[in-house]
């Protein structure tokens, strides 16, 4: 019974296949639409985008500005016993001399955590042990060793220009087909832009400075002090000699030797200070640096004229936005007399927006009805702004003019 219910099912679903097919080509054909009553449509590219390149000339940079170069070491009192002084040219320290601690019998105290002698600085005399200096010329006749610092303001009234370099940076803009003008024989388009160029500028020059230097003076009590460079406590190294002269030997077979200290006394104090100012225009050199980059945001109406079907050029003038960002650094560098040069450095970041204007004459050729290259020359302005740095020991300024760049364009344009 299964097996006849399965029989019947598959004849009955063959033959309504084949009265559906039957029906199938006695039916009508299916009618194609006719769309010959309809209009032609042919889509016009109403877009286009520029990308490439804008080189521009550089922005026209003006420094100015006074100074100071602070002394870098701490002087310290011109009076008083063991204080810490340094100067350009070496340095004087509390005196490090010591004395073995002794018990009521003369000997050595020995610590018993340590099992080394006990020390106690010597009893305070005048002088020091503790003290370096760097060149013969700092060396009286009359006993004495000078010590420097020194310090200059910068007060030259200048100013020094620069242009920038040229630089090439990104462009790219974006126009919409607006129509013809002129009886139809102009197209024109809106065109709207961006750009960003790099601005530098670096200036090396020595500036008119009053010099201040202030010295003390040490006495070496009559000592004669070694060849410089020379730092002190110092101690020399000798062989220990026996009666007739030959050097003892060790059970290990090395030489016996002592250690003496060769350490040159001067005063704990200075025995005398002065200060001395000259004004030149060779001992500082400023540089003055400035680096960044600025966009220029820009739009306006371009006007097509049509040479042939591939060759057209472009007139396009408008407003123009800039939004500039710059570093402005002013290092300061004093080459004194002894000693390494001594260089002050300041900066300081500014960010401003400067409205201005812009016109473009470009060629364009067209590879494709989509596609072609474009070049031409560019011209704008956006003014100009000050830059300062203000610090407790300096007062600088640039001036960053933006004003009549003129410059080229290039690059690929799409139509869309």
């Amino acid at each position: 019974m299964k097996h006849l219910r399965l029989a019947l099912f598959t004849f009955a679903a063959m033959l309504g296949v084949a009265f559906a097919q039957d029906e199938e080509r006695r039916a009508p054909p299916v009618e194609i639409p006719d769309f010959s009553n309809l209009d032609e449509y042919i889509y016009e590219p109403k877009s286009i985008v520029t990308f490439g390149f804008r080189y521009m000339s550089g922005a026209k940079m003006s420094f100015f500005g006074q100074g100071k170069i602070p002394a870098p070491e701490t002087l310290g009192a011109p009076t008083g016993p063991n204080l810490q002084r340094l100067y350009h040219n070496g340095g004087v320290q509390p005196d490090a001399r010591v004395v073995a601690r002794l018990d009521a019998a003369g000997n050595p105290i020995i610590d018993p955590q340590s099992n080394s002698a006990v020390f106690d600085k010597i009893a305070p005399d005048g002088k020091t042990n503790s003290w370096n200096y760097t060149d013969a010329s700092q060396l009286s006749t009359n006993g004495y060793v000078r010590f420097d610092s020194y310090s200059a303001d910068i007060i030259d009234t200048s100013t020094r220009k620069k242009d920038g370099p040229s630089s090439a940076g990104m462009d790219i803009a974006m126009s919409r087909d607006m129509g013809k003008i002129f009886r139809g024989r102009v197209p024109w388009t809106i065109t709207a832009g961006m750009s960003i160029n790099d601005i530098s500028a670096n200036v090396n020059s020595p500036v008119q400075a009053r010099l201040t230097t202030v010295s003390d003076y040490y006495s070496t009590f009559g000592q004669a002090v070694p060849d410089s460079p020379y730092t002190s406590p110092s101690s020399a190294t000798s062989n220990v000699l026996d009666a007739s002269g030959n050097a003892l030997i060790n059970d290990d077979g090395s030489a016996s030797t002592i250690t003496t200290d060769t350490s040159v006394l001067i005063g704990n104090e200075p025995a005398g200070r002065t200060t001395s100012t000259a004004t030149d225009t060779a001992s500082v050199t400023n540089r003055w640096k400035l680096k960044g980059a600025y966009y220029t945001f820009r739009a306006g109406p371009t006007l097509m004229f049509p040479f042939t079907t591939r060759l057209r050029a472009t007139v396009s003038a408008g407003a123009a936005l800039v939004y500039s960002g710059t570093n402005y650094t002013v290092t300061q560098t004093y080459d004194t007399p002894l000693g390494a040069d001594i260089t002050d450095t300041n900066t300081n970041s500014a960010y401003k927006i400067l409205p201005g204007y812009y016109a473009d004459a470009s060629v364009q050729f067209d590879l494709t009805e989509r596609a072609g290259f474009y070049a031409g020359a560019v011209m704008q302005s956006a003014g100009s702004y000050t830059q300062n740095i203000d610090t407790a020991n300096s007062h600088y300024s640039t001036k960053i003019d933006l004003a009549n760049q003129t410059g080229v364009r290039a690059g690929m344009s799409i139509r869309f």
